[in-house]
């Protein structure tokens, strides 16, 4: 495991954060938290810390909206067959949800969906999912976070009379998709915020079909106009499970979205919350215990069991389909630790290189992307695992915030079949007989883009002493949440202090500093016992334990 430097952020002068604190009533620490993180006036202070649905903007000011939103209403109005086609991630699953729901709500009765097996289909509009789809007779297709980079099957469908709409949010490929395409990263779109998930995309269209619907006069008593607030959650499990950007219109959602999974969940997340004890959703708990649940059924099985219970109408239903997603998750996580140990023997022999390119035969490609970011977090290092079938490799690469995975990958075009993703986490597909040739020039763009392998970075927000800590600060702390990629939970150090620690279950930490304040830290005992700290990392809560409220500095790293 790689040690982070910590690198202490440089406070604003006072007169700088004097109207924040001033006219927003802020502590300091949290001023200039916001200040450096972007939110340098008053305005922008507001803006983010009272989100608005009203926030969320134009649907129509996405590219091809217009042109998508009537293909939808004609073909409702029509009675044509809509079949949707989502990925087999929760961003996917949750996408499709959503519209089967809204389109459900607008009076569509035939109406059906496609979630493609990650193996049998491989992923989105393939070759192979196009079969399927032609088999199910859809006048209209429209996908759910895929579809931007298939051009040739979209052109496939059209050419058999099949209306195709693409609404996804991955980054091109340098041949575009014909037709309509609903992507804020496509290069004509306009679009202000690029960082939507693809569920996000799917609730932009949905938006702006309800719009156009009302203008005409649709919605009646007995076809009443859908609350798409009661939607937000789905947007929220996709928003935050497919790591994008807790900012702007996504922060809106999820914001939104969380409220609705504690308000009134959905029969699906009871059962969630349900096995997993939880009490208060927040975004942590989605990404670290919804998100596997719902993910696990895509990785080895059918994606198709997500999208069943989050459309779930009676309890029994739920209770039963969220025990079948733990069992397979519990068998992702076994496949896990022997992929795991495999490729971690393999990167053994690879340190001399920038980068991992490691593939194995029994190497289950449901797993790579879990497995390559594993390596990613030990190595900091760009990651690459494939899956071997036949002369086949399947892929799933991880990356460093150093390094653009994407354009990695658009070094080496000429020996992939074919490759897709984002700056951070991508897919391919290759041969096998091009691996070597693959893994050469794929180390050469990494040793380009890194001359020398950057040291992971650890940003620390302020140094704390007791004096400071209190309970008015850690509320204002909780106002920063949602925390999640592009807003991280803040992390201060405080010095170790010099009694002795308490033991807990003989694994974990504890300091009490006063009657209101501790300091805890998991799975440590036996590292701190054998070298104690000198100073710790910390995030700032509050425990609640029998009615009494007190601060818990949580450690997330260490200095000895």
């Amino acid at each position: 495991m790689m040690f982070k430097e910590w690198v202490q952020a440089t406070p604003p002068p006072a007169w700088v954060l004097e109207p924040l604190v001033r006219e927003c009533g802020l502590h300091p620490l949290v001023a200039g938290i916001l200040h450096r993180r972007g939110y340098e006036t008053p305005e922008d202070v507001h803006r983010f810390l009272q989100v608005k649905l009203a926030g969320l903007r134009n649907p129509f000011e996405l590219r091809h909206m217009a042109e998508a939103v009537q293909i939808v209403i004609d073909a409702l109005k029509s009675a044509r067959r809509i079949v949707i086609l989502g990925d087999y991630d929760v961003d996917g699953i949750t996408g499709t949800t959503l519209l089967l729901e809204f389109f459900e709500a607008c009076g569509c009765k035939n109406l059906d969906f496609f979630i493609p097996n990650r193996l049998e289909h491989g992923y989105g509009l393939t070759a192979k999912s196009a079969e399927v789809l032609l088999s199910m007779n859809p006048e209209v297709v429209i996908t759910v976070d895929n579809g931007i980079t298939a051009a040739a099957e979209v052109e496939q469908l059209q050419a058999s009379g099949i209306t195709t709409v693409i609404t996804d949010h991955h980054l091109p490929g340098a041949e575009l998709s014909g037709g309509i395409v609903v992507n804020p990263n496509h290069p004509e779109c306009p679009y202000p915020f690029k960082k939507l998930s693809g569920c996000g995309v799917a609730l932009k269209l949905a938006l702006g079909v309800r719009k156009v619907l009302r203008e005409q006069g649709w919605w009646t008593t007995d076809r009443p106009e859908p609350n798409l607030l009661d939607s937000m959650d789905l947007a929220a499990l996709g928003t935050i499970a497919d790591v994008v950007p807790l900012v702007d219109e996504n922060r809106i959602m999820v914001q939104f979205g969380l409220q609705v999974m504690n308000s009134k969940p959905r029969l699906g997340v009871t059962a969630m919350r349900s096995l997993r004890k939880t009490d208060k959703v927040v975004a942590r708990t989605v990404g670290f215990q919804f998100a596997p649940l719902l993910n696990a059924s895509g990785r080895l099985k059918d994606a198709s069991l997500g999208v069943e219970l989050l459309r779930c109408q009676d309890d029994e239903s739920a209770r039963i389909i969220v025990a079948e997603l733990n069992r397979t998750n519990e068998e992702r996580r076994s496949v896990e630790a022997e992929m795991r140990e495999a490729a971690f023997r393999i990167a053994a022999t690879q340190r001399d290189r920038h980068s991992l390119v490691i593939a194995h035969p029994e190497f289950h490609e449901g797993v790579n992307g879990i497995v390559a970011a594993r390596l990613v977090e030990h190595y900091h290092k760009p990651t690459i695992i494939l899956s071997q079938n036949g002369d086949s490799l399947k892929g799933s690469a991880r990356s460093i915030p150093e390094l653009h995975i994407k354009q990695a990958l658009e070094s080496c075009t000429d020996l992939l079949d074919r490759f897709g993703g984002h700056a951070a986490a991508a897919g391919c597909a290759l041969s096998l007989d091009r691996l070597n040739a693959f893994s050469a020039r794929f180390e050469a763009f990494c040793r380009a883009a890194l001359p020398e392998l950057p040291t992971p970075k650890l940003q620390i927000d302020g140094t704390l002493d007791e004096s400071v800590v209190s309970d008015q600060l850690v509320e204002q702390l909780e106002w920063l949440q949602p925390f999640g990629e592009s807003n991280p939970e803040p992390i201060f150090v405080v010095q170790a202090p010099e009694q002795e620690f308490q033991t807990m279950k003989d694994r974990h930490v504890k300091w009490q500093l006063n009657g209101s304040v501790e300091i805890v830290g998991w799975n440590l005992a036996e590292a701190f016992e054998q070298q104690p700290p000198s100073q710790l990392a910390v995030t700032l809560g509050f425990n609640e334990f029998r009615g009494r409220r007190r601060v818990q500095m949580l450690i997330q790293e260490v200095q000895v």
